[in-house]
């Protein structure tokens, strides 16, 4: 069913009770793939966790500060800290346009298309009987975008057909970046993002026109069209920086700890003390750490989820009824998720730092304890008259 918007169509479909419940059988499946997947995760994650925090910790304790005026061989291979101007020897350059600057590190081309986007949006609804009703609406809306919208994998491509883009977003860096007597190995220079904007751009590539910030392909860009191109920059210019690395002759690279091959190339703008270093690393390790528990334990919420699914299908012919069971198994998702995640968690740390993994496990079998407790509790009351 399309509505009378021509750059917006619906469609409507229905999916019938059997078809749900042979969909939830498949769940059952991914569910089943999903359990010892997110373990997975959560045991690697743990493991990885320890091996940082113990590379950092011999890392801090073993750097050497050195000087930026000299390379000294007595330090070859030894992690190193030292602060100074970086500098592009041979500065980064765009090849299409020319632009460059004495000194530049790196160079940011950002490339965008006026074009068409197909934005989806979904609704849901269940029937009685068990079926269930979707509406799809596809809408075409004329924007920009830094990547190419492939218009042909349109739902309706008849009319928002998108031509080709000529020119790709890119990052340039210099050919030597040098801090003192020192050159930074490539993967350091890289790590850096602390750009700034252009401002102010001239001399204009073929077919453009320099606008303010930006070269322009097009009529007016207050009033673009389909095709349009801008191309804009943002640069990391010649300044101070802070780095912890391997000298390896006169070249800062990566540092591999000795022990457990944890991997040390810090580098931040200004100067900053190698505790400092240091401490942001262990900040960003955490913030990672956190991130795949979280994921390993919604993964497991979801498996578990998936699993019960088709409780909630067998009941699905009365719509309240499937809120009812789908919101219950959702719940002794949580009730078999916590626990598992938190003892995954002790385990991997127990064999390293037996006081905090015997601390997690405590909580887990607490946890495991208080949501029996729970459900005892509630068959209880609800076996009472």
């Amino acid at each position: 069913m399309a509505d009378l918007n021509p750059d917006s169509f619906t469609q409507t479909s229905t999916t019938s009770w059997l078809g749900r419940i042979g969909s939830s059988l498949v769940g059952v499946l991914i569910g089943i793939i999903l359990l010892p997947c997110g373990i997975a995760l959560l045991s690697w994650n743990e493991g990885r966790a320890v091996t940082a925090a113990a590379g950092l910790k011999r890392g801090l304790g073993s750097i050497v500060e050195i000087s930026t005026a000299s390379v000294n061989p007595q330090n070859n291979t030894k992690l190193v800290y030292l602060s100074g101007t970086v500098t592009g020897a041979t500065p980064a350059t765009d090849p299409w346009s020319g632009l460059s600057e004495a000194g530049l590190v790196r160079l940011q081309r950002r490339v965008e298309m006026y074009q068409w986007l197909e934005r989806e949006s979904e609704t849901k609804s269940n029937n009685v009987g068990g079926s269930q009703t979707t509406q799809k609406t596809y809408t075409y809306v004329l924007d920009w975008s830094e990547s190419l919208h492939n218009s042909a994998q349109f739902k309706i491509p008849a009319g928002h057909q998108n031509p080709t883009m000529p020119l790709k977003s890119q990052a340039f860096e210099a050919n030597a970046s040098k801090i003192g007597a020192f050159t930074l190995d490539k993967s350091l220079v890289q790590d850096l993002n602390n750009f700034e904007p252009i401002q102010t751009l001239t001399r204009a590539p073929a077919g453009y026109a320099a606008q303010g910030n930006m070269f322009y392909k097009g009529a007016n860009p207050d009033q673009p069209a389909l095709g349009d191109m801008r191309v804009t920059y943002s640069a990391i210019a010649s300044q101070t920086y802070s780095i912890a690395a391997q000298q390896n002759g006169d070249t800062l690279t990566t540092y591999h700890d000795t022990k457990n091959d944890y991997k040390i190339a810090l580098i931040e703008p200004g100067v900053v003390s190698a505790q400092q270093l240091f401490a942001d690393q262990a900040s960003t390790e955490k913030l990672i750490t956190w991130a795949c528990r979280i994921g390993g334990f919604v993964m497991l919420v979801i498996g578990f989820s998936l699993i019960m699914g088709p409780l909630a299908m067998l009941v699905a012919f009365l719509p309240f009824l499937e809120g009812l069971v789908g919101f219950g198994t959702f719940f002794v998702a949580l009730g078999l998720a916590i626990p598992i995640t938190l003892i995954t968690i002790a385990v991997a740390w127990i064999a390293s730092r037996p006081v905090i993994g015997g601390g997690i496990l405590l909580v887990a079998v607490a946890a495991t304890w208080l949501i029996r407790s729970l459900a005892v509790k509630k068959k209880s009351a609800a076996a009472t008259p």
